[in-house]
């Protein structure tokens, strides 16, 4: 379940010792941070079956992908996001601290809950197109992907891909998977 106080506002020394204590995923968003419990057995096959294909398939390259316990944040003047994607393609020599990474992912894929479908599909997908995210997948747990690419700055659909599809990705043309394993138990 996603939880938000609305006209309450945390400062990020509030929101660092609220996720240390927090069981879940916490997020910030200028101020506002939200909470989600743990995710359902279905969310983990979708995202350890992504995540597999993505490690095989970078192995030897110089690109890697993480799963959400690893945060990303998106900053600029007045501006601060600390993101968990589901699953995010890094490349090259990216910019650290700590734990965190301060450089926008390659590729993002936000597997879709009820809790959590709005901010995927609201907040984060602005957030990621004006960081330069190159790809945002939306993965509808019911067996479809939405991919947007960006095009001179904004997303723009470039396919959708259902059980019996191949997901190509946009950025890397050669990485292909098959949709019907994205979604197998």
């Amino acid at each position: 379940m996603r939880n938000y106080i609305e006209n309450i506002f945390y400062t990020e020394d509030e929101f660092e010792e609220i996720q240390a204590n927090f069981n879940g995923k916490a997020e910030y968003d200028n101020g506002v941070i939200y909470l989600s419990s743990n995710t359902s057995q279905k969310h983990n096959i979708i995202l350890n079956n992504i995540n597999a294909y993505l490690t095989l398939y970078f192995r030897g390259k110089d690109c890697r992908s993480y799963t959400e316990q690893i945060e990303v944040i998106f900053k600029s003047e007045n501006d601060i996001k600390k993101y968990k994607p589901d699953i995010f393609v890094m490349c090259g020599n990216v910019e650290q601290k700590g734990e965190s990474f301060l450089t926008a992912p390659k590729i993002i894929f936000e597997i879709l809950s009820k809790s959590t479908s709005k901010i995927d599909r609201g907040a984060k997908y602005y957030t990621y197109e004006k960081y330069g995210v190159l790809e945002y997948n939306i993965v509808d747990q019911n067996g479809f992907i939405v991919q947007h690419t960006l095009i001179d700055g904004a997303y723009e659909i470039t396919n959708t891909f259902k059980k019996g599809d191949k997901y190509i990705s946009s950025i890397f043309t050669d990485l292909i998977i098959d949709v019907g394993f994205i979604f197998s138990e």
